[in-house]
């Protein structure tokens, strides 16, 4: 069943032929019309391998920063970052979150004196500026509220349109899990899933498997 959803769903057809496919060969099957498609139960092992790993994570309470700025994906990002308890960052990324993580929690800092000066006695103008300012704040770093301290995991959908983030992790030397196609380069990287990430229904499926018994 999980083999047909991911078939109908396109996981399995990686992008056009590429010459840093080979980052992947070994999880590449066949190669047809210019496009390359995975080994899907590969995907499958590895999948269930992950999902063992992420489990254990979040038993063991540490934490996991999500980052799509993709618009398509930011309603998943949501939506399992939140149940799970753990940060995420689903509109736009910030350089320093992870390397300078004073700038955004003097941001956030802002955003709470904003918030009780909305109810002191400023006018309606002035009032509409705080709370302009105020979604501001929560737009860029409202998934970062409860972050204390550096994540254990970082968790990617696409590596090269957050590669601000790789860089800081791998500075950090905080483990990295991402979402690959076949023209991804893959150095660096801990741990990844190949697969169409250009895909919704794809990336809604690795989610469910990934933590439907953790949610």
């Amino acid at each position: 069943m999980i083999i047909f959803h991911m078939i109908l769903n396109n996981i399995c057809i990686g992008n056009i032929k590429n010459v840093k496919k080979k980052f992947l060969k070994n999880y590449i099957s066949f190669n047809y019309n210019n496009f390359s498609f995975f080994n899907i139960k590969k995907i499958i092992i590895n999948l269930y391998l992950l999902k063992k790993y992420l489990k254990k994570i979040i038993i063991e309470k540490k934490k996991i920063l999500f980052i799509s700025t993709k618009n398509y994906l930011k309603e998943i990002i949501y939506k399992y970052s939140r149940s799970l308890e753990q940060y995420y960052i689903c509109n736009k990324l910030i350089g320093g979150i992870l390397t300078n993580s004073k700038n955004f929690k003097k941001n956030l800092n802002k955003s709470i004196i904003l918030k009780k000066k909305r109810k002191q006695n400023f006018t309606k103008k002035e009032k509409s500026i705080f709370l302009k300012r105020e979604k501001k704040i929560e737009f860029l770093y409202g998934g970062l509220k409860t972050m204390k301290k550096i994540p254990d995991l970082v968790f990617i959908t696409d590596i090269n349109k957050d590669k601000i983030i790789i860089n800081e992790a791998k500075r950090l030397k905080i483990k990295i899990l991402a979402l690959v196609d076949t023209n991804d380069n893959i150095k660096g990287i801990n741990y990844f899933i190949p697969c169409n990430i250009n895909s919704i229904n794809c990336i809604n499926i690795i989610f469910k498997i990934l933590f439907s018994e953790i949610c």
